[in-house]
């Protein structure tokens, strides 16, 4: 008997425990459910806000190409590194190169004393020969003269008189070679030919010299250098990228706003500016550039923004939010805009009464894409999340949204 009571009384319990057990799980889904965030309605000055998206555009990758293929011999740089501009940054081996340059130099060098030989020795020296066999020449035509007129006259026998004729004959010969030879030293084919040797050598030697020079890779800009591909003994093929610089300048910010919003933008306008990799880094910027131009297809405008304080994680390409500031609002009621439930014909929103939501329209000013001006509301008014849809039952206050986080 007192064992059949002490199991009814374990009985008991077990059922108690599982009441309690059940109350306590619906009791939690009821708070679950009934639990809303909500936000305190307070005077606060807050700024007018136009949001745009961008990227890091600007300063623009300078990629440093091979002009010819090589092996790189030394590498006087670091990823990270400040170089300036004109800086050597890699050594390509330019052994061959400054071969071809001695071999170019030797034959200009070459062809420019044969044609200093000319015009110091060999044309002078042809021209006194010219003026010698001119004088010969002179001599014997007068001799052909004379002995002509005595052959008229019966007082040389004919042989005298050819023999002056083809001794003149022989002697014109000779000037006229000469004449000849000047002539070409002086600027005929010989001439021409040794100028088109020395043009010819001399365009080897700066082709010869351009190479030795495009083994030299020197920085273009004053920069960091942000990525190094190469590492000596390696072989670069032509038109390989060796390595790339940045520009040491302001990092700016290009992004699209819409042409709605372009009457609140002006140049020097302080901005925010979060990177996507970085979302809790608020950066400091200024509209510095807008486009003159509407973009028809999208409806938007290009502008741009300097960031004003170099961080070291910014990178050339990433993604950014922009947050443009106007004259802020001051003192004014306002509301968060995920308080606001737009989805009937009027917005309203969820007004915390007697623990009850109630929901209560709403007359408002827009400021930027996160703050309305509440014009019908009081101050303390406790504005409830939208998300749940909380009117009808008591509602339990959850989390305070503070005006730091929207």
């Amino acid at each position: 008997m007192a064992e059949k009571k002490k199991i009814g009384r374990v009985k008991i319990l077990a059922g108690f425990l599982a009441l309690v057990i059940v109350l306590s799980g619906a009791r939690s889904i009821y708070l679950k459910k009934n639990t809303v965030d909500y936000y305190r309605l307070k005077p606060l000055d807050i700024n007018q806000t136009v949001l745009a998206s961008g990227r890091v555009s600007f300063p623009q990758p300078y990629e440093i190409t091979a002009a010819s293929s090589g092996k790189i011999s030394t590498v006087n740089c670091r990823e990270g590194e400040l170089v300036r501009e004109g800086q050597l940054l890699l050594q390509m081996d330019d052994y061959q190169d400054r071969q071809s340059v001695q071999l170019a130099l030797s034959d200009l060098n070459l062809m420019r004393s044969k044609q200093r030989n000319i015009a110091e020795e060999a044309l002078p020296r042809q021209e006194e020969q010219m003026r010698q066999d001119r004088v010969k020449l002179e001599e014997a035509e007068k001799e052909l003269d004379r002995m002509k007129a005595l052959f008229e006259q019966g007082a040389v026998p004919a042989v005298e008189f050819e023999k002056a004729a083809n001794n003149y004959q022989l002697l014109l010969s000779q000037y006229n070679q000469a004449v000849i030879t000047r002539d070409s030293l002086a600027g005929g084919s010989g001439a021409a030919e040794v100028e088109a040797q020395i043009a010819y050598y001399d365009a080897q030697l700066k082709i010869a010299q351009k190479a030795v020079e495009d083994k030299k890779i020197v920085s273009p800009v004053t920069g960091t250098v942000s990525k190094l591909n190469f590492s000596p003994g390696q072989q670069a093929p032509a038109g390989a990228t060796l390595l790339t610089v940045l520009r040491q300048q302001s990092w700016v910010v290009e992004a699209d706003v819409d042409q709605k919003e372009l009457s609140h933008l002006e140049p020097g306008q302080p901005a925010l500016v979060a990177l996507d990799a970085y979302p809790r880094e608020k950066l400091e910027a200024k509209l510095i550039y807008i486009s003159p131009q509407i973009d028809e297809q999208k409806g938007t405008c290009l502008m741009r923004l300097e960031i004003k304080e170099a961080k070291p994680f910014i990178r050339h390409g990433m993604a950014a939010s922009v947050e443009l500031l106007t004259e802020p609002n001051r003192q004014v009621l306002a509301l968060p805009k995920q308080f606001v439930d737009f989805t009937e014909k009027e917005a309203f929103v969820w007004v915390l009464q007697d623990d009850k939501a109630v929901k209560t329209p709403i007359t408002y000013i827009s400021v930027g894409e996160r703050w309305v001006i509440a014009e019908n509301l009081p101050e303390g008014t406790v504005a409830l999340s939208p998300e749940k849809k909380p009117g009808g039952l008591k509602v339990h206050l959850g989390r305070e949204v503070l005006p730091d986080e929207v």
